[in-house]
Formats: structure tokens, sequence, C-alpha cells
């Protein structure tokens, strides 16, 4: 196999998220690979930081915007602003994601919107936005970042689950219209992956052994795991994989 596939030299790419642990970790990954990255979250000062990280460790081009994935209009402004820069958009993973601890019964409706904002409307209308670069230029990628509990439910967090299950059937709907511009979306899916807003949840009492017990591999993952992950499908490598979601769960869905 030709190994340079994996390179995304020449390439830019648009990280929704990408002040989080995930989303920081996919655009330095996607960095070292040779992509110009712009990565995208609420506050300036949060993406400044994470690209003076990554720039030192890659060396490449790398810049952060702020912007709010629920708000259409910011959607609209981040990508002029990224065009006006770069000319071009080859790639978007959506990383951004919102949720709430609270059974069904109890969930406020600010709180269901909220999350569907962040999670499903945000990142629809961001990639419709895009998609007609793409189709310009002649294809593109897009990854969402979605979770195992788009298929199992965890209680407590049924919102979140709704919201993911509807991020998986997404992919497939852009896959399916989008393909015929040679445009290839696909989804990620983990399970818990150790980061700033996982590992809080998990440290609650008996938490941690009783999701581990249900892994067939004992362990959780790190960000880099979700990050080599985006990078096949950011690359040619996977340039005839769409409407694919791939599982990062430990065997938790056995």
């Amino acid at each position: 196999m030709d190994v340079s596939k994996f390179s995304l030299k020449g390439k830019v790419a648009l990280i929704i998220g990408g002040a989080g642990d995930i989303g920081k970790a996919i655009a330095e990954t996607y960095s070292l690979a040779g992509a110009d990255v712009v990565i995208s979250s609420r506050k300036q000062e949060n993406l400044d930081k994470a690209a003076e990280e990554i720039k030192a460790k890659s060396g490449g081009n790398i810049v952060g915007i702020a912007s709010h994935i629920a708000k259409m209009e910011q959607s609209k402004e981040l990508v002029e602003k990224i065009v006006k820069e770069f000319g071009r958009i080859d790639i978007l993973v959506n990383s951004s994601g919102s949720s709430f601890m609270v059974p069904l019964l109890d969930v406020e409706e600010w709180q269901w919107d909220t999350v569907m904002n962040v999670n499903v409307k945000g990142p629809f209308f961001l990639a419709k936005e895009i998609v007609p670069i793409m189709k310009k230029q002649g294809g593109g990628c897009i990854i969402n970042i979605t979770s195992y509990m788009g298929v199992r439910v965890e209680e407590s967090l049924g919102v979140y689950c709704i919201s993911k299950a509807a991020v998986m059937h997404m992919t497939r709907a852009m896959a399916k219209e989008w393909g015929k511009d040679n445009i290839r979306v696909n989804a990620i899916s983990p399970a818990w992956v150790h980061s700033r807003l996982s590992d809080p949840f998990l440290q609650m009492p008996g938490v941690n052994d009783r999701m581990l017990s249900q892994t067939a591999i004992g362990r959780f993952g790190e960000p880099d795991d979700v990050a080599a992950i985006a990078l096949y499908l950011a690359s040619d490598a996977a340039a005839n994989q769409t409407a694919g979601i791939f599982p990062l769960d430990y065997g938790m869905l056995l």
C-alpha cells in the first residue's frame, strides 16, 4: 500500500470543537499530516492556546476562529473567513457536543433545544454552507463525531442519546445525497474517551468500574484513537469510503 495516501498536504480542514480534547487531537493529527487547519469553538482564548500548542508540535499552519455552531449566522461568517484566507475547504469535522445529565421527565425545553442545536442542527447547516464549496472543488470529506449512545441508551443521558442517533442517520442522508458530487460523509462513534468532559462522569462513584466491565478489552481510549480514524477517513486512503459509522467502543456493544 502507498502510505502517502494518508498525507493531507494541500488540503484545508475545519474542525468544529477544535479546542476540546478530541477536536484538538484531530487538528494536531491533520496538521502533522500536512493540512492547513482551522479550529473553531466559542471562545477565542481557548482556540489561541490550542493553536499555539499544536503549532509547536507540528510546525504547520493552524488558526483559530471563534464561532458558535448553534448560531447560523456565525457559521456563515466562519465559512466566509476561511474561504477568504485559504480559498477552499476540503475537510469538515463536526466534533462539537452538548449534553445534560437529566432524566427524560425532568428535561426542560431549553435543554432539549441546546443539545439538538449544538449536536444536530448546527452541524447540518454548517455542512450545508460548505458543500457547495466542496462541489465546486470537485469533492470533499465530512466527518461527524457521534457516540455509541446513538445505539445504546445510558440513563439520564436520553436527550444526548437521541441527538447522537440523529447524527448517525444524518450522516447516511448526507452521504446518499452528496455522493454524486464526490463528497464523502462518514461518522466516528466513540464510547468513553478519556477527556475533560468524560472523566468527571467516569469518576463518579461506581461509574468507571461499571462501564469498564462492559468492555471487551478492559480499558477506554484516548483522543488520539479518534484522531487516527479521522485521519484515515479524511485521506485518499478512504477515497471509496462513505456512509460509514466507525465504532470506537472497546466491545461495549457486543
